[in-house]
């Protein structure tokens, strides 16, 4: 008897054929069960997609298990200097031991053949007088993720990474390096879904707030978390919400990573590419003054992007945020040394001066 389905349904079959993880899979399934066809006829298909779903899940739990069990003791631990910490990923003969060195000077050993990095390399990148710590991370490679020449502590150190820069000469070789991530649950320039989930033995049921963001039906998404057990929760969308972006807010092991993609053979300029490299630890340069002096220019100090005045005061002396009387600044202000409250936000390059009482 043929199911009659409709077009969701068989683009969910499509995105179900294309998975390469037991995430995209399952996401898929879930497409499928949900745009199934309800009537009698289609009752055995959706009984095999459900019966697909939990072996999928049996298996993702399964693999959990020996990834914590591979995990104890199965870590590198990169210490992190500086301003924040950029891994170089990518595979064998991919030009990583060459950046490095070309960004932080340091002498590291470059061969023509294969896995001349044994293990991490390190050197600093000074930018603008702050200084950014880069890792070379050993060869990553397929089956890596299952732990293949090292891959899972290898690995463990870009999970640890404020950043990743990938090389690679091709998409087939990015590709390569993005799915062994993936598998460890490594995404690379992605954001966490601005999606909340909160289980609450309090709510009659599931509340959700924000269904203007809703890019399925609310149906939809409410057999899906039911589907992961959840029965009472408070769910807040702030922003597009398709059930992968769900499912990823569900899943508290990916991490996700500020990254870009480099053909370390092609011409490059260097200090746009140590401004583009440093760009992705989201941070500000800021300098300071005391009255009546210029600003050292050579040593600024790195802050998180949206940092105030009273954060800077806080880095430099808790006395100076205790007692913190007013602050002038050069740079973002209407005009050159206006005073500023302590919840002013400091831009990038700003000079502040800060008097105490």
């Amino acid at each position: 008897m043929p199911i009659n389905a409709g077009i969701e349904y068989y683009k969910a079959t499509e995105k179900y054929d294309k998975a390469t993880t037991l995430r995209e899979k399952l996401v898929a399934l879930q497409e499928m069960r949900s745009a199934a066809p309800k009537h009698k006829g289609a009752e055995n298909l959706r009984a095999e997609i459900s019966l697909k779903i939990a072996k999928l899940k049996k298996e993702e739990e399964k693999q959990a298990k020996i990834a914590s069990k591979k995990g104890k003791g199965a870590t590198l631990n990169v210490k992190k200097e500086g301003a924040g910490q950029i891994v170089i990923v990518g595979l064998p003969n991919s030009g990583k031991s060459w950046l490095l060195k070309e960004l932080t000077g340091i002498d590291v050993e470059i061969a023509p053949y294969q896995f001349t990095t044994k293990k991490p390399q390190m050197g600093m990148m000074n930018y603008r007088g702050a200084w950014a710590q880069l890792v070379e991370v050993p060869a990553i490679i397929e089956g890596s993720s299952e732990g293949k020449a090292q891959g899972t502590q290898l690995i463990s150190v870009v999970r640890n990474a404020d950043a990743v820069v990938l090389l690679a000469r091709n998409t087939d070789e990015e590709k390569i390096v993005r799915r062994e991530l993936e598998k460890s649950n490594i995404m690379l320039g992605r954001k966490r879904p601005k999606i909340t989930i909160q289980a609450s033995t309090e709510l009659k049921g599931l509340s959700i707030a924000g269904k203007q963001y809703l890019k399925i039906p609310e149906k939809q998404l409410i057999e899906f978390l039911k589907s992961y057990g959840l029965h009472k929760a408070s769910i807040i969308l702030e922003e597009e919400a398709t059930l992968e972006k769900v499912a990823l807010a569900l899943d508290q092991k990916v991490v996700y990573k500020n990254s870009f993609v480099l053909n370390a053979f092609e011409k490059f300029d260097k200090e746009k590419l140590k401004e583009r490299i440093f760009s992705l630890l989201e941070k500000v340069l800021v300098y300071t003054k005391k009255p009546g002096m210029e600003a050292d220019l050579r040593t600024p100090m790195a802050m998180k992007a949206g940092s105030t005045v009273e954060a800077v005061a806080r880095v430099l002396h808790k006395d100076f945020a205790k007692y913190l009387k007013y602050v002038r600044v050069w740079g973002s202000t209407k005009f050159p040394g206006q005073r500023v409250s302590k919840d002013y936000k400091l831009k990038d390059g700003d000079i502040i001066e800060i008097s105490g009482g």
